[in-house]
């Protein structure tokens, strides 16, 4: 569901008035702060296209013209969906209001190739990268297929619906208590020790692992069942 653009949220500092014909276009202000919103998710998101949607402003409101706009999110503001800007006059007269924002994402994603039933084995034939409009964040696309090769869905997928991460799951590659081979890996070296997982983990995944010694190390499952430590 398309969220509405909300009208201006915030008017921050009393403003004097200003003189006729010397008024900030408000319609130049919104597409600044667009340019600027979409400038950004460029900068965060390099194979994603970013389309940013500004709020109104009341046509009642006069801001003096500006000479130097800034704009800047509210901290720990989300580029990704719905949200508000600030844009902020630093001359001649100061001055300052928040903007509501739509930000619409597309990008290439791991796609279903053709229908998947729900607990199906991922193979290289079942999936295609295509360019989709994001509805959620960024982050819950895939954007590599042998992510998710060797893993199964949760549920079943539609001929070209995206395979988010949630959705996947994978047989453990070390469970509790298993005893397990550990290779620590560095520089030139290689040093092969045996433990015991402290924890269930898929391939990719930390564990936990005790050895023979006492030691706890932590390290990542591997898909042979092992168990690698990087210093």
């Amino acid at each position: 569901m398309t969220l509405p653009i909300l009208p201006l949220l915030l008017f921050l500092l009393p403003l004097p008035a200003a003189a006729a014909g010397n008024d900030q276009d408000t319609q130049l202000l919104r597409q600044s702060a667009g340019a600027w919103l979409e400038q950004r998710a460029a900068a965060e998101w390099p194979d994603v296209r970013a389309r940013a949607e500004t709020g109104g402003v009341d046509e009642r409101l006069r801001l003096p013209s500006c000479r130097g706009l800034q704009f800047s999110l509210p901290l720990g503001a989300r580029l990704g969906g719905a949200g508000s800007v600030k844009a902020q006059c630093l001359a001649p007269v100061k001055w300052s209001l928040y903007l509501s924002f739509q930000m619409r994402l597309s990008g290439p994603a791991v796609v279903a190739r053709r229908e998947l039933p729900a607990r199906a084995l991922l193979g290289d034939d079942d999936l295609e990268i295509r360019v989709i409009d994001f509805d959620r964040v960024q982050s819950d696309y895939l954007s590599d297929p042998q992510l998710a090769i060797g893993a199964h869905i949760n549920q079943r997928l539609a001929a070209g619906q995206p395979l988010l991460a949630e959705s996947l799951s994978r047989p453990p590659a070390v469970n509790a208590g298993q005893r397990v081979r550990v290779v620590a890996r560095g520089a030139g070296f290689s040093v092969n020790q045996v433990g015991s997982a402290l924890n269930t983990a898929a391939a990719g995944q930390p564990v936990r692992v005790k050895l023979l010694s006492g030691r706890v190390l932590q390290g990542i499952a591997q898909d042979d069942g092992s168990v690698l430590i990087r210093p």
